[in-house]
């Protein structure tokens, strides 16, 4: 083989690679778009639509205490290693964000998705990871949530709380 048609060779092969580069990060990119859309809705509401939206959500947890207690920021330690008594499958968070403009915002996540927003060692440090693709004023809230705490409660109320200028967040699994 000549020099020639070894770099003629080693273009085709380089032209190959971008190629199928390219088309992989467009599956990708596609890919996550088409999730964003399916389990993200951001609506303006006033804040009597949204109270009434989130008291309907309080109202299926009546007498359940959330997982994480937001005065202390951290979760209701469970004793124990009895495996829960329902497997959960979604995450879902309901905010009321009023920085900017009222808006209420719904995600949901499976938990596999959802676990990839904990960190490595499997902890929750901010309530804007349980927001997974949004900025929300609640953000840089501290919280300290183990994932593992949470597959072993099951499904439940997570978290339930309230700025003091309106805003409003909860976040629960199914």
């Amino acid at each position: 083989m000549t020099p020639a048609a070894s770099r003629d060779e080693i273009s085709r092969s380089s032209l190959l690679i971008a190629i199928v580069a390219c088309a992989t990060l467009l599956a990708v990119g596609a890919g996550v778009a088409i999730y964003f859309e399916r389990h993200h809705q951001s609506r303006r509401m006033s804040p009597d639509a949204a109270g009434t939206e989130l008291d309907r959500i309080r109202t299926r947890f009546a007498g359940q205490p959330p997982l994480v207690d937001m005065a202390s920021r951290e979760s209701a330690r469970l004793h124990g290693t009895a495996p829960p008594a329902a497997p959960i499958h979604t995450f879902h968070t309901l905010i009321f964000d009023t920085r900017g403009g009222a808006r209420l915002v719904h995600m949901t996540a499976p938990t596999a998705f959802a676990r990839l927003f904990a960190h490595r060692d499997g902890w929750f440090r901010w309530l804007g990871e349980l927001t997974f693709l949004d900025d929300t004023e609640f953000d840089p809230e501290p919280i300290h949530l183990s994932f593992d705490e949470v597959r072993r409660r099951g499904p439940g109320l997570l978290v339930d709380f309230r700025h003091p200028g309106g805003g409003q967040f909860i976040a629960w699994t199914e």
